[in-house]
């Protein structure tokens, strides 16, 4: 392994005479090895390696030393079956929290050593950013400062559903925020199609012809979540209120009602019996409804799916009566791409029958590292509203025993224990009361 410089870059062999790490740091030597957790066949668990290298900082990363370990669904679906992979050994693991020892950044990165920062990683591909380790990369406009009043362990596993909300409302959907002191008004999808060469091949459909610009979501209409306790659901929710959007959220209302209400939640639908729920629906949400996020499975996405279609024929009033939620028609010829009626966005699976009104969305993940002007948003907007305390973190449950205890938790999570929060597994403690907050 090399390690970088600013100067220069030398070699293991080379660097070994130099106490300090060669890169701007945090007061304080980093080893040249560290401990794994590695893939090595799916359907395997996991196995530890303490003779591993530090990964390689390049020009745009920061080092940080691995505090916490926010764990997703998808983590243990990429050891069951394979999935986003490449071929193994793999290292794995979506989001961590830690500190900046060391950087290798120009003047436009405000983050310092010594700052603490949440890391998601959507590049799975790029080893040196996964969670599953002591000491991890994160690219500067990809790390989310933490506020020093927020607890870092309480919002080490929300990375990941934050950017999958943003990106879903924000994208997929066309809905416009607001963010800064100024309220200044920001659209992702925007941002996305400022820079094309930002945007890479399998995605493009989804960013340029997905969506016609007279489709984007607006004020005041309505959205349905399928899965709205799950902690991406949580923060769709939030973000979706954030932007004007009325939420109809679909759930098992006899454990988690308290929390959707306090959500904002606009209604509130029981999930047992789907049939009543769609009756429900229509009661209690006259005129339209063309939006919907499933973030459960290929099943209920076309369930939602279904109660779209069958909403469509009252998709617009009559002339001279619109509204923000009922607006005229869109004359065809000038609907260009993403011209159907309604838009579902399927996080975990698309409906086997597609219906030929519902466009089927898929959040273009990859967005937020190949894309500086939609990753960088959502990296600073997720530290403002930590800063303002606009956004609600989801539940956690804190795990002992480091990369250890990995597996075990996986297990967990498996076995569905982890309904409506999240497993952080604590890697390093602060090494004083007082260090969280310097």
């Amino acid at each position: 392994m090399a390690v970088a410089s600013s100067k220069t870059i030398v070699t293991i062999t080379e660097a070994a005479a130099i106490t300090p790490f060669p890169a701007a740091t945090y007061g304080k030597s980093v080893p040249y090895l560290q401990r794994q957790l590695l893939l090595h066949d799916p359907r395997q668990p996991y196995r530890l390696h303490t003779d591993k290298e530090i990964p390689e900082l390049r020009f745009g990363d920061l080092l940080v030393e691995v505090h916490g370990i926010g764990l997703n669904p998808i983590d243990g679906k990429s050891a069951d079956f394979g999935f986003v992979l490449p071929s193994p050994p793999c290292l794995n693991g979506r989001e961590f929290i830690g500190k900046i020892i060391a950087s290798e950044v120009d003047q436009r990165c405000s983050l310092q050593p010594g700052e603490w920062v949440l890391a998601v990683s959507t590049d799975y591909r790029d080893f040196r950013k996964s969670a599953f380790q002591e000491y991890a990369i994160v690219c500067c406009y990809n790390a989310i400062r933490i506020p020093k009043h927020v607890d870092p362990f309480k919002v080490a596993s929300m990375g990941v559903a934050f950017v999958a909300a943003g990106l879903s409302l924000g994208v997929c959907l066309g809905v416009t925020f607001k963010k800064g002191p100024k309220k200044r008004e920001f659209n992702l999808l925007e941002n996305a199609r400022w820079c094309p060469e930002d945007v890479p091949d399998d995605i493009a459909d989804e960013i340029f012809d997905a969506l016609a610009p007279c489709y984007q979501a607006q004020p005041g209409e309505w959205l349905l979540v399928y899965g709205a306790s799950t902690v991406t659901g949580q923060i769709v929710i939030q973000l979706a209120k954030i932007g004007g959007l009325k939420v109809v959220g679909v759930a098992d209302l006899n454990k988690h009602r308290q929390l959707l209400e306090s959500l904002g939640t606009d209604v509130l639908i029981e999930r047992s019996d789907l049939d009543q729920a769609k009756l429900d629906i229509r009661r209690l949400i006259p005129g339209s409804l063309r939006f919907a996020i499933d973030t459960v499975g290929p099943e209920t996405a076309a369930w939602c799916q279904q109660v779209l279609a069958e909403r469509t024929s009252s998709r617009y009033c009559s002339p001279g009566k619109e509204t923000p939620t009922n607006p005229s028609p869109v004359d065809p010829a000038t609907r260009g791409g993403g011209s159907k009626l309604s838009h579902l966005v399927a996080m975990t699976g698309r409906p086997e029958t597609l219906n030929p009104n519902v466009q089927i969305h898929t959040v273009p993940i990859k967005l937020f590292h190949t894309s500086q002007y939609v990753g960088g948003h959502l990296s600073k907007w997720l530290y403002e509203l930590l800063d303002t305390n606009k956004l609600q973190p989801p539940e956690v449950e804190f795990v002992p025993g480091g990369l250890d205890a990995i597996n075990g938790a996986l297990e967990r999570l498996r076995q569905g224990k982890t309904s409506g929060k999240r497993l952080v597994v604590r890697v390093k403690e602060p090494d004083t009361k007082s260090e969280r907050f310097s």
